[in-house]
């Protein structure tokens, strides 16, 4: 007789997904127990292990699952008949959303890329960045190229939006400081992405067309 836990009917499987990342941004992998996990969900710990195996196969699977999105999201915004400019607006709206919204799952990318702790798990994640970054990069190009951008420096420029992004979300405590909010709420609110996507276009705008 199987002493497999009975297949998921209520979800369990998706709580532990989205428990696991934020206690997994918050706390460290390392410091987040299989038990605190299924104690968080009300499971027991064979359920975690009959739905992912490991925790680190857990990890794997929260950073693998999300990652194509972006990627399919941008291939899609390369193909289409807009302007340079226009994709790069509509590449800021998309990475301000996913990152406020999902901030939980953009600081345990970082976290898992500043420690560099898993090598193969890190290794996925940069081939991934490193291919939606190279899209972002040809629309600064093909503007150069058709004379709407300036011919500014297209690696750095990518590099100092997704800077804004990082230092964001990496540094709450800092960016209430700078932003002279009183917690971190305040700068993940409606409001801010609404200020910070202006912020960056408005940038970007005078950078590639001196507007």
């Amino acid at each position: 007789m199987s002493n497999l836990p009975p297949p998921d009917r209520n979800g369990t499987r998706a709580l532990l997904l989205d428990v696991a990342e934020r206690l997994f941004a918050e706390h460290g992998f390392e410091a987040v127990s299989v038990r605190q996990l299924a104690a968080a969900v009300g499971a027991n710990v064979a359920m975690v292990n009959y739905h992912f195996g490991t925790k680190q196969q857990l990890l794997e699977e929260i950073i693998t699952a999300r990652l194509p999105e972006t990627r399919e999201r941008l291939e899609s915004l390369s193909r289409s008949p807009l302007s340079p400019w226009e994709k790069l607006s509509l590449t800021v709206d998309m990475y301000a959303e996913k990152f406020f919204q999902g901030r939980d799952f953009h600081r345990l990318i970082m976290r898992e890329m500043s420690l560099r702790q898993r090598p193969a798990l890190v290794k996925i994640i940069t081939d991934h960045l490193a291919h939606n970054l190279a899209l972002v990069r040809g629309f600064i190009l093909d503007g150069q190229q058709n004379g709407m951008f300036r011919p500014v420096d297209a690696e750095l420029t990518v590099a100092t939006v997704f800077g804004s992004f990082s230092s964001l979300i990496s540094h709450c405590s800092l960016m209430c400081a700078i932003l002279e909010e009183d917690c971190e709420e305040d700068i993940y609110s409606e409001k801010s992405q609404i200020r910070f996507k202006a912020h960056l276009k408005g940038m970007l705008q005078a950078h590639l067309m001196g507007a």
